[in-house]
């Protein structure tokens, strides 16, 4: 944690140091380039007042317009009393707020000294004396054009809120980009993605971000590892105990044949019941143990006809006892699935709705299809389930006995089956209860 705290502080100062460096950078050209050296402001002073001492003012005005278009800026020209030789200074030359002279004549000292907050020009401006022939003083000022001036406070903020957007992105790409992966890799393999993995490259980090992404890495094999064992150790059990069962019943056969009294005959016929029974929750198992690879065969399916013959197979089998199913809503054209489990999801529901409706009981089937999901509705008229109980009836071998009958001739184990199918195809099932009474079962599964 030490080594990702100081990585974190390094990589925040150095992008910190890297932005307030260019600026600092630019500050200071700007300001070189607006500077002009005093020794070439000195030379031009020399030879401005030499030219205009020796071919008068026309030739002073001619040289100064060259030299203004030479340094890019205005050039003023005084006497040591006070006269302008070139254009005045403006007004407002030395004081941002008022000014109450054209040129600086009030004073030697007026040029250095100004009352009131000094403008803009005045502080850029650079002011050389140039002493003339016979000892007269000149005053030179030299104020660079407006375009190039130094930078001004809003750019200095600019900088600042530039090296903070920089600084904050370099740190959330360094942390954040990594914990999204990380986060990413989890919730896939939380879904049921056995193979999710972290990327080598962040497995190969030395710090705290490496370190967590191995620790996964790891867990993550050890899981699938524990899965895989626990999938085989099922699969075997249950054929194993196929065999025994086969070998059981034949005796029981050969037994009502040859030697079974009456008496003896139900007997074994309670015991053929319950190989019979104990064969079909074998046969649960196995299919559950399939289920948790979710090897799916995936195709499109005309969603409407397929649900309509597991409607109508539920219909038939159901009539003897007066149970009618009921279809209704609107269909999805097609539907991205594997045909046969996803039927098996829907019956295992639809038997059970019509087992506890009872007799003279109606069982509706409705559909909808939004966002992109297909919603299949089943709903009973039975008595329901606590709602404390509803998440615990898609747990294996759970039945609520206080709602449900336990006498079923069922193992708890159909519900746990349909929504480890829905569950392989990405999709949700809920249970919840009706106010008029009964349960409804909801199956949400997407369309692509």
């Amino acid at each position: 944690m030490k080594n990702t705290f100081l990585r974190v502080f390094l990589v925040v100062l150095l992008s910190n140091t890297v932005v307030v460096s260019i600026g600092l950078t630019i500050v200071q050209f700007v300001q070189k380039h607006n500077q002009v050296s005093a020794d070439l402001l000195g030379d031009i002073g020399v030879q401005l007042v030499a030219g205009y001492e020796k071919f008068g003012l026309e030739s002073l005005k001619e040289e100064a317009r060259k030299a203004e278009k030479r340094l890019s800026g205005s050039i003023y020209l005084y006497q040591e009393n006070g006269r302008p030789l070139l254009k005045p200074l403006p007004k407002n030359f030395r004081d941002s707020n008022n000014s109450t002279t054209d040129s600086p004549s009030d004073s030697s000292g007026d040029l250095a000294r100004v009352d009131g907050r000094p403008s803009a020009d005045f502080l850029h401006s650079q002011f050389i004396q140039v002493i003339g022939a016979n000892n007269v003083q000149y005053l030179l000022i030299f104020k660079p054009n407006p375009e190039i001036n130094s930078l001004a406070p809003e750019l200095v903020i600019g900088f600042s809120l530039l090296g903070l957007l920089v600084s904050s992105g370099v740190l959330a790409y360094w942390l954040l980009g990594p914990l999204l992966k990380l986060q990413r890799v989890a919730r896939l393999f939380g879904q049921g993605d056995m193979t999710a993995r972290v990327e080598d490259k962040l497995v190969r980090r030395s710090d705290a971000i490496g370190k967590l992404s191995r620790e996964f890495n790891q867990m993550a094999v050890r899981i699938d590892t524990l899965l895989s064992s626990k999938e085989r150790l099922m699969r075997d059990v249950s054929h194993e105990l196929r065999t025994p069962l086969a070998r059981i019943e034949v005796a029981l056969t050969i037994a009502e044949d040859k030697y079974g009294m009456e008496l003896q005959k139900s007997y074994l016929a309670r015991i053929r019941t319950e190989l019979h029974e104990l064969d079909e929750l074998i046969g649960q198992v196995l299919t559950l143990s399939r289920l948790e690879a979710a090897a799916l065969s995936k195709q499109t399916m005309d969603f409407q006809r397929w649900l309509e013959e597991i409607v109508e197979d539920v219909s038939f089998e159901s009539q003897l006892k007066g149970i009618s199913v009921v279809k209704t809503g609107v269909n999805p054209k097609t539907l991205l699935g594997d045909p046969l489990q996803l039927r098996h999801a829907i019956e295992n529901v639809l038997r059970n709705a019509c087992f506890y409706a009872g007799k003279g009981g109606v069982i509706e089937v409705s559909t909808e299809e939004k966002e992109d999901h297909a919603f299949i509705y089943i709903r009973d008229n039975g008595p329901g389930v606590p709602e404390e109980k509803l998440e615990k009836i898609f747990h294996a071998f759970y039945r609520s006995s206080e709602a449900r009958e336990a006498n079923s001739g069922g193992f708890g184990v159909g519900l746990t089956i349909s929504k480890r199918i829905i569950r392989a195809h990405k999709g949700q099932i809920e249970a919840k209860n009706r106010p008029e009474g009964g349960l409804e079962v909801c199956f949400k599964i997407p369309l692509v």
